[in-house]
């Protein structure tokens, strides 16, 4: 590969340090990824000099903030393709995002309406719909994708005149596949359903399209692409975002107010009650900023070569089943017969190696495929060959060690 991490890696100062002894490797960015220096300076700077709230101060600080906070939603609009900055709304992160589309559309289902979800995915995807389900007494369905993330046979049937709302993953966070979202995107749509995309696993590794997905509402959290934790992003288009009942209500989202009635602001500001995450909006712009300067297609060539390179390294070893897919992700997901995965996250972080373990937040798609979680290593643009061979060699050396015992 022509990308060297190490170019790269000076900009994360929190990569060098030891853990237990051993030289830090981070290989749990599908949870959350490390921050680089611009969006600590970012942050660090909206505080120094500039701190003051947005919209209705009129002094120079406030101003500044506004301006600054303005300008973060215009870098996301460019950053995601959105015609203007009116199609965004800044949330606490994609759950937040997905809880205000399900509030907010609440008043448009009826009983025995259907909402759409695939097998694919995380809780924040489906139990907020489920809960919409259960106060209007529409149907939740599971469109059944297979763990690959290819059709089953009878799946263009689920689209039919009862769906309402269709909303799915664009890459599983558990096992890493891509669903086949732009032709689910079409099914619907001809049904007449609403449709919303969960990316908060593509945003760091690929370029978004909002308009040439033409989904009505898309959703992804910044600290999953190198940005600050508590900010993310509601994208709709205009028509969807006003269809929604604002989730809260308060100051900043209102335009007059009497003790008799409440008018609300225009788009984005009728959506975002309170006073917002300001220093993460600049923050998150800035991490845009960030992956924006570097060549993209060369970083996913390499987050993707390392994960190949570590399936096709385990692949052989027996007693390692491997759920991800072997190409095109940036992710390693498995499982150890006879070990349970909580035992081999320990001992890869005895040896300075940082894994996920668990279900994933995808308790069902764990059911399906009849185990209670896997071993997760997912893989960023800062991370080296030589961490990848590291979490191979230690693994297999835990299987050794745990395996006898």
């Amino acid at each position: 590969m022509t990308f060297d991490p190490l170019s790269i890696r000076s900009s994360f100062p929190i990569l060098n340090q030891m853990a237990h002894g051993h030289s830090l490797a981070y290989l749990d960015n599908a949870a959350t990824t490390q921050k680089p220096l611009c969006v600590l300076d970012a942050i660090q700077d909206y505080y120094r000099n500039t701190n003051a709230n947005v919209h209705r101060g009129a002094h120079f600080l406030s101003v500044r903030a506004t301006n600054q906070f303005e300008g973060a939603r215009d870098t996301i609009a460019r950053f995601i393709n959105a015609p203007t900055q009116s199609h965004v709304i800044w949330t606490k992160g994609t759950t937040e995002a997905i809880n205000m589309v399900t509030y907010g559309l609440e008043h448009l289902l009826e009983k025995n309406d259907e909402i759409l979800i695939t097998s694919l995915e995380h809780h924040a995807n489906l139990v907020p719909w489920q809960q919409l389900a259960s106060r209007t007494g529409a149907v939740l369905r599971i469109l059944p994708l297979e763990a690959n993330g290819q059709w089953k046979a009878e799946c263009e049937s689920y689209f039919t005149q009862k769906t309402r709302i269709f909303a799915a993953t664009q890459v599983s966070n558990a096992i890493g596949v891509s669903t086949p979202l732009q032709t689910m995107l079409s099914l619907a749509k001809e049904q007449g359903a609403m449709t919303l995309v969960d990316g908060a696993q593509v945003v760091a590794h690929y370029p978004v399209d909002v308009e040439t997905l033409d989904c009505d509402f898309y959703v992804f959290s910044g600290h999953k692409m190198y940005g600050p934790t508590g900010i993310g992003v509601l994208y709709g288009k205009i028509p969807a975002l006003e269809a929604l009942t604002p989730y809260q209500t308060g100051g900043e989202m209102v335009r007059k107010v009497s003790y008799q009635a409440t008018e609300f602001n225009d788009l984005p500001y009728r959506l975002e009650a309170g006073t917002p995450n300001i220093e993460g909006a600049i923050g998150l712009a800035a991490a845009c900023n960030f992956l924006t300067e570097q060549d993209r297609p060369a970083l996913l060539a390499w987050e993707q070569s390392l994960a190949t390179y570590t399936y096709k390294r385990l692949k052989s070893e027996k007693s390692i089943i491997l759920y991800s897919p072997e190409t095109n992700t940036t992710l390693v997901s498995l499982s150890v017969s006879n070990i349970h995965t909580m035992d081999l996250n320990a001992y890869l972080d005895s040896q300075g190696i940082g894994v996920r373990s668990g279900s994933h937040c995808a308790q069902p798609l764990m059911t399906e495929l009849g185990i209670e979680g896997t071993l997760r290593a997912s893989f960023a643009c800062y991370n080296t060959i030589e961490e990848a061979n590291r979490f191979c060699d230690v693994l297999i050396e835990a299987i050794d060690i745990l395996g006898d015992e």
